[in-house]
């Protein structure tokens, strides 16, 4: 069917000093054109949500680490 998005969801991690692990998602079409990322660092409890991000292709999308759909969605809706 023409016209509807199937979304791709990726993940990957990055240490922060003094909170441990900060998670990025980033939600993406078919194309794996980034729509939406989030960055959630879970010791801390801090979520940055980027609805329309700067940059709009994966880079290295073989780093990543694939995400479901719930858990983007989940975080995204957080307050």
């Amino acid at each position: 069917m023409k016209g509807i998005l199937h979304m791709k969801y990726f993940k990957t991690a990055q240490f922060v000093p003094n909170k441990g692990d900060a998670w990025t998602y980033y939600e993406c079409d078919d194309t794996e054109k980034i729509i939406r990322q989030l960055t959630h660092i879970p010791e801390t409890g801090e979520t940055d949500r980027i609805p329309d991000p700067i940059v709009k292709k994966l880079y290295r999308p073989e780093k990543l680490q694939p995400a479901s759909s719930e858990e983007f969605l989940r975080l995204w809706g957080q307050e």
